[in-house]
């Protein structure tokens, strides 16, 4: 066995060594790490996402061929609280669902001369409406302990762009995962399942920023990897005044 080393080799070898020598290994990423790096990449004040208690968004839904099919607003309050009103002006068409303090509740009129009918909702579908609500005012936050849990499901890709899959999955059965860009965590896109048991993903088109806070200004929907439409934002605001009773099951 040869004991002499050159000096170059050693040198070399110190070197190396000495490379290694405090500079620390990235640690891997946690989902509470990706979090806070998506909220930071929604705002520079991210202390202002928590006092955020009401929120009101408007949106287009827009056909592949480009036609506007029919306007909604969500309106959602602290405490999972959410409301959301479907109208189509062009047949009078109108729905709304609800999710309460204690209930939940629908209505709708197929057209200007019907019935407005109004119904609760089973409790299931209340209980996920619910946590619907209370994920859509959190800012991607974790959900809180019995209520839900967010896993991270490592590097993915759409459309060749890389990012982190977060997956958020609620007491209620309500499931959702998020794609954040895996440089800037800037959220990409959002997957749910349709009732059919189809991938449905809203890919982030383009971003506004109101009062400091970053929101989707246009989606591109797919259904089974097929384009369905597009959705855009036309206004949102935040902590606007609600009406009492804006959550209350209707009487006509």
């Amino acid at each position: 066995m040869a004991l002499f080393r050159p000096l170059s080799a050693l040198f070399a070898t110190l070197l190396l060594a000495g490379a290694g020598v405090g500079a620390a290994e990235e640690p891997p990423l946690t989902v509470e790490t990706i979090v806070a790096k998506a909220q930071a990449a929604l705002t520079a004040d991210v202390a202002s996402l928590a006092k955020v208690k009401t929120l009101r968004m408007e949106f287009t839904a827009i056909d592949p061929k480009g036609k506007a099919m029919n306007t909604t607003t969500l309106t959602l309050a602290e405490g999972g609280y959410r409301l959301q009103s479907t109208a189509d002006r062009d047949r009078g068409f109108e729905a709304a669902v609800c999710a309460g303090r204690l209930d939940g509740w629908t209505t709708s009129r197929a057209d200007a001369l019907a019935r407005r009918s109004v119904r609760p909702v089973p409790f299931e579908e209340f209980k996920r409406l619910k946590d619907m609500g209370r994920d859509d005012l959190a800012f991607f936050s974790l959900p809180a302990p019995g209520v839900g849990k967010a896993t991270y499901q490592g590097l993915a890709e759409v459309d060749g762009r890389k990012t982190h899959a977060v997956e958020y999955a609620y007491a209620s059965g309500f499931r959702l995962t998020r794609h954040f860009d895996a440089k800037t965590f800037e959220l990409v896109a959002s997957d749910q399942l349709t009732p059919k048991g189809e991938r449905q993903r809203q890919k982030v088109e383009a971003f506004v920023k109101v009062d400091g806070i970053s929101f989707p200004a246009k989606e591109t929907v797919f259904v089974a990897d097929q384009k369905s439409g597009e959705v855009t934002y036309d206004r949102i605001a935040i902590n606007p005044s609600l009406p009492i009773g804006t959550f209350d099951f209707p009487s006509f």
